[in-house]
């Protein structure tokens, strides 16, 4: 057997087009052979990135691995502005991997979260030499990072720009300290924070739409985020780059990494063969383990247990060699605890409607009788944040969580169905149309998904909200059917098992928050208000 080659990390530098000196360590066998590339930018430091991926073992593979520190983070010169220069800078270093001398000139690009958004924009900028991505928790929307539904992600935005001001950023003192006590009181901090925020990225005002504007940009007819969406440099382009989608149902970038899957797969799915997801029961920050939020999904989850390392390494080494790749969609249904392989995403499905009804009911018919609920939403004393699609830098940790206490609050409508006779599983997008007014001129409709257990657990399965305005209706009384897209998800709710909706107008630190108002619910006759569940015919196994 031949012993394996000698493996170095060379420390240099790729120069951006304005001249700034990127930070990038190199890390290849000492073989005298051209390897493929292995790419990751990070605002994270380059060091961190090496550990996560394994720098060493990767090239022990025959891969060229190259971590880079991102402009103006860590020991790369620059301003650092999130998102600002990931394209050009991206698609500049992925052109210099590609044709240095220990380099075969085919580039991969990997990573989770901000290093998925690097990939997305490099991408956007089509550079020659990269052949596969492989984003995990990302998309090609970076405008999702900040909202949902046109609520601002108060939450994850704020700590996630206070995280960035407290390590590793060549800010000042002063600024790195703010950040860290901003941090260690968070949220109670917030409305004194925004100051430290706009310190930390100076485009913190711009990208923050003033209260009541239902999630418009701050001057009329400007977009802040276009310059960050790489679906229209890609939509409708057609690409031959293979592209590795790993996602959380859990994870707040669920919809935007099943969205960067379906835009390479091409509409008509022409390059689907080229493109693979996988979703698991994860959050951003549980991702491949087996437990998220309070619930064990079992070993079957397990990344190191389940061949997704594995499966991640042979699609790198497939896509950068022009060979075939792994491809099609392969599902965790949470509540069978079974992973479920399939052609594409979303499968067919029927669509089963749970309507609201009166006493706190959900039925499968429209209750002929129409009725209303009502509550006050008080932005002074919101529902708390409890699980779902979060990340956040305190208790409680984002995934399925009990609503129970949640459900007490007088601000909240609880709507719950029959016991289960039979599984139901549910695989796709779970939608919401809610007939609904307020008093006040902007507010949120915010819906949850809950499985109900026998003993009365009601664990939250996925939740989402949209922001509206007056006028409601176009008569006192009507309400505005308002559409909400809670969110993708595989799930089975078991036998015995009850399916619940919950309505309410605030999700707070998650989201923004609204002025105070009283909220009207219509239900049952021509309003119709319900839940739609995408229920699968096939058995998942």
């Amino acid at each position: 057997m031949t012993p394996p080659s000698r493996v170095l990390t060379l420390d240099t530098t790729v120069t951006a087009a304005d001249g700034a000196a990127l930070a990038t360590d190199v890390t290849v066998a000492d073989d005298g052979r051209r390897h493929p590339v292995v790419l990751v930018r990070t605002p994270y430091g380059r060091a961190s990135a090496r550990a996560a991926h394994d720098a060493i073992g990767l090239a022990r593979l025959g891969f060229a691995v190259v971590t880079q520190d991102v402009r103006g983070r860590w020991d790369s010169a620059g301003q650092f502005t999130p998102f600002r220069s990931e394209r050009d800078d991206g698609a500049r270093t992925v052109a210099w991997c590609a044709n240095q001398p220990w380099s075969a000139g085919a580039v991969a690009m990997i990573g989770a979260s901000y290093n998925g958004f690097t990939q997305w924009l490099a991408l956007a900028d089509r550079p020659a030499g990269l052949r596969v991505v492989a984003p995990a928790v990302a998309g090609p929307r970076i405008r999702s990072v900040a909202y949902e539904g046109g609520a601002l992600q108060l939450g994850v935005f704020s700590s996630w720009t206070l995280g960035l001001g407290a390590l590793g950023n060549n800010l000042d003192d002063d600024i790195r300290q703010a950040a860290i006590e901003a941090l260690d009181t968070w949220p109670a901090s917030l409305p004194r924070a925004e100051k430290t925020l706009a310190e930390i990225s100076p485009e913190w005002q711009r990208w923050v739409r003033p209260a009541g504007s239902g999630g418009q940009p701050v001057a009329a007819g400007e977009d802040p985020w276009a310059e960050f969406d790489a679906t229209p440099a890609l939509d409708g382009a057609g690409t031959d780059v293979a592209g590795y989608h790993l996602a959380g149902w859990h994870d707040l970038f669920c919809e935007n990494t099943i969205a960067g899957y379906s835009l390479l797969a091409g509409r008509d799915g022409r390059a689907a063969h080229r493109q693979r997801l996988v979703v698991g029961p994860w959050s951003h920050l549980s991702m491949l383990r087996r437990t998220t939020g309070q619930l064990d999904f079992g070993v079957a989850a397990m990344g190191d247990l389940n061949g997704l390392y594995e499966e991640q390494v042979g699609f790198l080494s497939a896509g950068l060699a022009g060979r075939e790749v792994s491809h099609g969609v392969r599902v965790y249904v949470m509540g069978s605890n079974r992973w479920l392989d399939l052609e594409a995403w979303p499968p067919p499905a029927h669509e089963t409607a749970f309507h609201l009804a009166a006493d706190g009911r959900l039925e499968r018919p429209v209750p002929q009788e129409s009725g209303t609920d009502r509550y006050r939403h008080d932005p002074a004393d919101p529902v708390p944040t409890n699980g779902g699609r979060t990340l956040h830098p305190v208790l409680p940790e984002a995934g399925p969580r009990d609503q129970r206490d949640v459900e007490r609050r007088d601000d909240v409508l609880v709507y719950t169905g029959d016991v289960l006779g039979q599984d139901l599983t549910v695989l796709g997008e779970v939608r919401a149309h809610v007939v609904f007014e307020s008093t006040a001129p902007v507010a949120d409709v915010a819906v949850k998904l809950v499985d109900v257990h026998p003993d009365g657990t009601a664990m939250s399965v996925v939740d989402s909200v949209r922001r509206v305005e007056a006028p409601y209706g176009q008569a006192p009384g009507e309400g505005t059917e308002v559409e909400v897209t809670v969110g993708s998800t595989a799930m089975t709710f078991r036998a015995g098992h009850r399916i619940r909706a919950e309505i309410a107008s605030s999700n707070y630190p998650r989201f923004d928050l609204c002025p105070a108002g009283d909220q009207t619910v219509h239900r049952g006759g021509r309003a119709a208000s319900r839940i739609v569940l995408p229920t699968y015919a096939g058995t998942p196994s």
